[in-house]
């Protein structure tokens, strides 16, 4: 009998964890590069806070590609910035790593650098 209610105990005690477990748990860790990741979740607040700012990567024509939310997904994608099939080629992820970008300001953090590559490594979905 209390063998029984132990294995019951433990079963409920397993299942209760399981529901907290969060679908973005592996971009909130990152060890490597991360899967799942978001552009609008993970990827834009980046270009929101380091590279659409005025006279960066806004909305003007001249300061190619707009990282701006409405502009940033189309203008990466058809401008040949993500190669997904060799994301580390990618030109987005050149510029960040390493070269150069965001110019005159502090360098991406790594698990920044991380995010944009595990997107692109995912298919760089408009998700």
């Amino acid at each position: 009998m209390k063998t029984k209610l132990l294995y019951y105990l433990i079963v409920a005690i397993l299942f209760a964890a399981s529901l907290n477990a969060c679908y973005y748990d592996k971009v909130a860790t990152i060890q490597g590069v991360p899967t799942n990741v978001s552009l609008k979740n993970d990827v834009q607040p980046i270009f929101d806070r380091d590279c659409n700012m005025s006279g960066c990567h806004d909305a003007k024509p001249s300061h190619e590609p707009s990282l701006t939310a409405e502009n940033a997904y189309n203008a990466l994608i058809s401008g040949g910035w993500v190669n997904t099939t060799d994301p580390v080629n990618s030109g987005l992820y050149k510029a960040i790593n390493g070269g150069g970008m965001p110019s005159g300001r502090p360098a991406l953090s790594e698990n920044d650098k991380k995010l944009i590559l595990g997107w692109i490594t995912d298919g760089a979905k408009n998700n």
